[in-house]
């Protein structure tokens, strides 16, 4: 009986030692801090002063062009200013908005995983850039293509030479469908495509150059407005391709159909450049 005991307590022991052996690592990992509504977010930069005032018209107000102006310039989402969108029909506008954006970044509506009071401000809006994992292999592919247009003089230049290259990649028919992963990755002959697809290339590469480019959309076509030599000219690359001509490329005006959302286009190229709507 007294072995047994004294097993006892040496396995107890033993057991305590290990215990207190664990190495701190093993702790639970410190939270976050809460993430709050401050006022200093609601604008740190007050960009909409350099936009021409007539942008600013229903959703599309000033303090959503600051918000997402802010993340535009800081290039981050670490720290994104945010404003306040009213759900329903505005909301849904400024979600479609901040598609059309999307280049090699991916806009989004973002909420901080720590936000712990969200309940409370339901029409929250903060916009978050990020390039997507798999983008990092469209955009080694294209790498060519953007070494040539950096050994041209001028982006009307450059974008000239994008809509070619779209045209060497893309075959089009109507309901098809090819993203900017399918596009830019090595493929057998030209991929079937529809409008959509060559204008999202379009924003891929113009956006891997540093040149301002978003999406305009009619009921039943999409195409894209870039900013060159010192205005926004409408690109169809589809239109072109499917022609056999660049007929519609950077051109003043476009009649192919009727822009579903004028507001948000003129928004957005406050947006990418500002000013250049006054």
């Amino acid at each position: 009986m007294k072995s047994k005991k004294i097993l006892s307590l040496l396995l107890a022991g033993t057991m305590t030692a290990a215990l207190l052996a664990v190495p701190a690592q093993a702790a639970e990992a410190p939270q976050p801090e809460p993430y709050t509504i401050s006022a200093d977010h609601w604008s740190r930069e007050d960009f909409s002063q350099e936009a021409s005032p007539e942008v600013f018209t229903g959703a599309y107000s000033r303090e959503l062009y600051n918000a997402i102006r802010q993340t535009m310039v800081d290039g981050t989402s670490e720290n994104p200013a945010y404003t306040m969108v009213a759900k329903g029909d505005d909301y849904s506008a400024v979600k479609n908005l901040i598609g059309r954006m999307e280049g090699v970044l991916r806009y989004e509506h973002h909420v901080p995983r720590n936000f712990t009071d969200y309940w409370r401000y339901l029409d929250y809006f903060a916009v978050s850039a990020e390039m997507p994992e798999n983008y990092q292999a469209p955009l080694d592919f294209i790498q060519s293509a953007l070494d040539h247009a950096g050994t041209l003089a001028t982006d009307r230049e450059r974008v000239k030479a994008f809509n070619d290259y779209i045209r060497t990649l893309l075959a089009y028919q109507k309901g098809k469908t090819a993203g900017v992963t399918q596009t830019f990755a090595p493929h057998a002959g030209e991929l079937k495509a529809a409008c959509g697809s060559y204008a999202r290339a379009l924003k891929f590469l113009c956006a891997a150059a540093d040149i301002p480019c978003f999406t305009v959309s009619s009921k039943t076509h999409t195409w894209n407005l870039v900013y060159v030599d010192g205005q926004w000219l409408h690109v169809d690359v589809s239109a072109n391709d499917l022609s056999g001509r660049n007929g519609v490329l950077l051109v003043e005006s476009y009649q192919t159909g009727k822009d579903q959302a004028p507001e948000a286009t003129a928004f957005l190229k406050e947006l990418f450049v500002p000013g250049s709507t006054k």
